[in-house]
């Protein structure tokens, strides 16, 4: 069979491997679809707060339901992605986020916020990490874990660039216009994007992953855990799902509860603009430290570096805890952004070395699902501590011992047994 044409934007550097526009697309989608979902849940929840005068545990509550729908949705959308492709994923998610936040500047109660929140939850499950690391993984085999690490830099450039624009911009137009410009954002850019540059694998073009570049790095050995087809039940009863579901969801309660209520708590020592410039710390941290992971988890064991990114982020929360000044909650912001990019996407490469690349959707999924709900808890438990406790610092304390407990089951992960043929 004749090789498929790659697409017209090829053209402009046709000795570009084609992979690496692949990596610019998720770039780009991860900027819009991850700084919006992800990133925009603190300023979603400030704002709300401030212009609604909703309590920070209903508000909390509704971001909780955003991260365990997303887990919940991801391992439908992971099974698509395995059997479809992550191309027709991408346009779909873009199309129900810019329907969620249409709809979520219109909101008049706590109760439809619940119902807005559900639906951007499927939007950034069928837009976000299990497409997009689906996407790179299938491009890249030597250089995996960098070409990962340009592609999610969009993530936290997203978080960096959109946190402040859309905070000035609820604060300067109200709510709703502000949802309803991001709406805009999303359509303009994403389907664009998605339709004309993003194409699921190299192989219909005649490419191969990786394209031959970088002999320095040879492919890894297939094994027999990653040529394994794995359905979802074997592999959630293997002992290393188990330790990455119990690693992960750990990590991201303590990393997403941060995250969410980050604005907010900056707020109470800082003046709003001062506080939309600190939030940005944590996506600028997350561009170093993603990026310096990127470089070397090509070389060291992953498990050992998401260990170590645990053990940092432990020190980054507790420290963030006794901050009360400008400069210290700026410089703690900071540290906790070096690990908070750098933990997505080693779930996504540590799945795809365990598990393989036929069962990535599959498996990647399932365990979204579990760290989804994690992560999910985080808001919320925050939210009921700091509203318990009087305050933000006693929560984080209560929180910040699952970190260290992640960054030691995680280092004890090893490749999974394919399960024996039935006779």
């Amino acid at each position: 069979m004749a090789a498929s044409p790659l697409p017209p934007i090829h053209r402009l550097r046709p000795d570009l491997f084609y992979g690496w526009y692949v990596v610019a697309a998720a770039f780009v989608l991860g900027f819009i679809s991850v700084g919006i979902g992800f990133y925009g849940q603190t300023v979603f929840l400030d704002g709300l707060i401030h212009e609604k005068g909703w309590s920070k545990a209903g508000v909390s509550g509704a971001s909780t339901l955003f991260f365990t729908m997303t887990g919940v949705s991801g391992v439908a959308v992971g099974r698509a992605v395995d059997r479809w492709g992550s191309r027709k994923m991408l346009v779909a998610g873009a199309l129900t986020m810019a329907t969620a936040l249409l709809w979520l500047g219109g909101i008049s109660t706590p109760a439809e916020l619940y119902v807005v929140y559900a639906l951007l939850a499927a939007s950034f499950a069928m837009s976000a990490a299990i497409p997009l690391s689906g996407l790179v993984n299938r491009w890249f085999l030597r250089q995996r874990s960098r070409a990962m690490s340009f592609a999610q830099t969009g993530v936290s450039v997203g978080g960096l660039v959109l946190v402040p624009i859309a905070t000035e911009l609820i604060a300067t137009s109200g709510f709703r216009s502000a949802t309803t410009m991001l709406a805009v954002l999303v359509l303009a850019v994403a389907i664009p994007i998605a339709i004309l540059v993003v194409r699921d694998a190299p192989e219909p073009y005649g490419l191969e992953p990786d394209d031959g570049h970088d002999p320095a790095l040879p492919p890894p050995a297939a094994a027999p855990h990653q040529e394994h087809l794995w359905r979802a039940r074997d592999a959630v009863r293997t002992r290393t799902f188990v330790l990455m579901a119990a690693s992960f969801a750990a990590i991201l309660l303590c990393q997403t509860g941060v995250a969410v209520h980050h604005l907010h708590l900056l707020r109470q020592h800082m003046s709003t603009s001062q506080a939309a410039f600190g939030a940005a710390a944590i996506p600028l941290g997350s561009i170093i430290g993603r990026l310096i992971s990127g470089a070397v988890a090509d070389r060291i064991e992953k498990r050992l570096v998401a260990s170590a990114l645990f053990a940092i982020q432990a020190a980054a929360i507790l420290a963030l805890s006794f901050a009360a000044q400008p400069i210290a909650l700026l410089g703690t912001s900071l540290l906790f952004g070096l690990t908070i990019g750098a933990v997505f996407m080693l779930q996504g490469l540590l799945t795809a070395d365990l598990f393989g690349l036929r069962s990535y959707g599959t498996v990647f999924g399932s365990l979204n699902l579990v760290t989804g709900i994690g992560g999910g808890l985080g808001p919320l438990v925050i939210g009921l501590l700091a509203d318990a406790t009087g305050g933000y610092s006693g929560a984080l304390r209560w929180v910040v011992v699952l970190a260290p407990l992640a960054a030691f089951a995680v280092a004890r992960v090893e490749p999974p047994q394919p399960p024996a043929a039935p006779r």
